[in-house]
Order: C-alpha cells, then structure tokens, then sequence
C-alpha cells in the first residue's frame, strides 16, 4: 500500500503504475471524495460518463454479483482506449469482491473506489494498507496552510491575487471543505474579475451565506451562552449542507483557543491583549465577542469543554445516521453551560 495526499494524485494519473489495481479514495468530506474520484476517473478514461470507457458499480450491484467486479477489471474497451471502474459508496461488499484482485494483482483496468470515514478497524482500509498493489488517499480535514493555497491557485487562474486580511476572512467564513472551498473561490474570482486584487469587502460580499450562518457565527453563539442563536445557526447551517462533524470541528477549535487564550491570561494578560496579539489572528469583527466569553469561562471549564467536543466529533464519524442529533444534543448543552457560566458571573 502507498498511501498519498491529493496533491501527489495528478502524478500519479500521469503515469500510473501498472502494478497499482486499485486506488481508494476516503474521508468525511463526501462531495471533495466524489471530485477527486471523478477526476481520477476522467484522467485516465477521457470523461467520466462515457458508459464505455467507466463502468461505475455500486454496494448493491457488487452484493448481487461480487465476481462483476473481476469481469469489469478484465474487460476491453469496445471502440479501444482505457477503460475505468468507478466504485461509489464503497462498503463490505466492495471489499469482499476486491480482496481476490489486491492479492493476486492481475493487470487490468484500474479500479477507482471511493468510500465514507473508515476507522482503523475497517476490513476495507486494513485489506487496501496490506496490498502492494494498492494505492490509498484519505481525505483528513484541510488544514489552513492548504486552504490558503488553493484559494490563492484557484484565483490565479483567473489572473486575481487576494490580500492577507482578505484570505484570512475567505478562510474564517468558507472553513476547510475543500469542495465549498473550491466553489467560493471560483464565485470570488469571477466577481472580481477586470481587477488584480480581491480585497476584504470582496470577500465579505460575496462569500459565506446570506443568513450570516457561518461555522465561526455557531462557536460565538455557543461559547458566548446564546442557546436560541445556536439551536438556529446549528439548524440552517445543516440544512445549507454542511456537515455535522465539521461543524462540530470548529466549535472544538474555539475551545481550544479560547484554552489558549485563557492560559495567557492566568500568566497576566488582559482578555485584550490575548486576543488582539493571537497567530493566526482573530478577526476584529469576532474580537469582543471572545474577550466576553473568556470573562465567563476557566480554563477548566474550557479542557471539559473540549473534551466533551471531541468525543462528540468521533461520535458523528462512527454514527453518520445520528450526526445531526448528537451534534444538536452536543450544541445546545454547551451553549446552556456558557448561559449558566455568564450568570454565576
């Protein structure tokens, strides 16, 4: 098994290697799985919905049939070229029909298979990181540096630079999928386009969601004790398509700040100064919002805090079908429990 990042994956498709049966392609963020499988796809087979370059197969087509599996691996193309087999939702069923091709690695068409989370004890996973003849990218949630950089490749297409302040907010209200990420920037550059530069009002005026529903808008309401604020800013941000355990992700990330800034302010400092010298910095609109909530919570309160968020953010990985309740349930305690906090006060 080699595992790889999204990066590495056009070198791949450039020339892929023929000993390679297999490449699986997972994580939470479904929609950035689905348009990486897809280009993968239409690499090496020309389109991806060309029914006679792609066989695309299901769970349930592999659960009725596992052998079409090995049919499809070893078939020609009819009008010659590459042909592609594009695995989607892929599950125990994937896995007991790939196992024979991971073993015994018969050249063929490359199978492009793309799944949900799979923990470490996943029978798929294990039996992808055991073959030399597979390829494997999992899809974490981006990290910044990342996001910044393909806002920044995104926009240069277009010839359109973004200012620091300007990426700083682009990230603070579009967040780490990649995929809404990718679909912002593109929003962004055509409204600035006949200009060089995307400043901050650009990006406030076109990015995020006319609601002010924003995963930073969430954590504020929470941490800030604003229990009917976030029980609606929870509910819309759902119903736009974001994701539970993202959401829940940045509430975590607030908590583990707001640690931080705690930790600054037992050692002397003013909620102030810990916010307004904080790398990466907070943005001045959010900035009286988190002195407040640093005025009602202790860092004790804050480490059981993110402690809670934490098991709740691997509860909704491993229980996809009660993601939206365990985040709502999650929510609204905390945000009752900054509302106690800023009472006792």
């Amino acid at each position: 098994m080699t595992a790889i990042r999204p990066p590495a994956l056009d070198a791949f498709l450039r020339k892929p290697d023929p000993a390679v049966v297999a490449l699986l392609i997972y994580g939470e963020d479904g929609e950035a799985v689905r348009e990486l499988a897809q280009r993968a796809v239409t690499r090496i087979a020309g389109a991806h919905d060309d029914p006679f370059a792609v066989a695309a197969l299901g769970e349930a087509d592999l659960a009725a049939d596992p052998a079409r599996l090995a049919d499809e691996a070893q078939s020609m193309s009819m009008f010659g070229g590459a042909r592609v087999i594009w695995v989607k939702g892929a599950g125990e069923a994937f896995h007991k029909a790939v196992t024979p091709l991971l073993q015994q690695a018969v050249p063929g068409n490359l199978i492009v298979a793309e799944a949900a989370v799979l923990a470490k004890s996943s029978r798929l996973r294990a039996a992808f990181e055991a073959s030399p003849h597979a390829l494997i990218l999992p899809l974490y949630e981006a990290e910044a540096g990342e996001i910044a950089s393909l806002v920044e490749q995104c926009l240069a297409q277009d010839g359109v630079r973004i200012a620091p302040d300007a990426l700083a907010r682009f990230i603070e209200l579009c967040g780490t999928s990649r995929s809404l990420v990718r679909r912002e920037a593109e929003k962004l550059a055509l409204y600035a386009r006949g200009t060089d530069r995307v400043s901050l009002a650009d990006v406030e005026a076109v990015c995020g969601n006319d609601t002010g529903a924003t995963p930073d808008a969430l954590a504020d309401s929470v941490f800030g004790g604003e229990v009917e604020a976030a029980d609606r800013l929870l509910h819309d941000l759902l119903q736009s398509g974001e994701d539970a355990g993202r959401l829940l992700s940045a509430v975590h990330q607030q908590a583990l700040r707001l640690a931080e800034f705690r930790i600054a302010i037992d050692r002397g400092a003013s909620p102030e100064q810990a916010v307004k010298q904080a790398r990466p910095p907070v943005f001045f609109r959010r900035q009286r919002l988190v002195q407040a909530q640093l005025r009602n919570w202790s860092l004790s309160d804050l480490v059981a805090a993110g402690s809670t968020l934490s098991a709740n953010v691997l509860a909704v990985r491993q229980n996809a079908g009660l993601a939206q309740a365990i985040a709502g349930r999650c929510v609204l305690s905390l945000a009752r429990k900054a509302a106690a906090l800023r009472r006792d006060r």
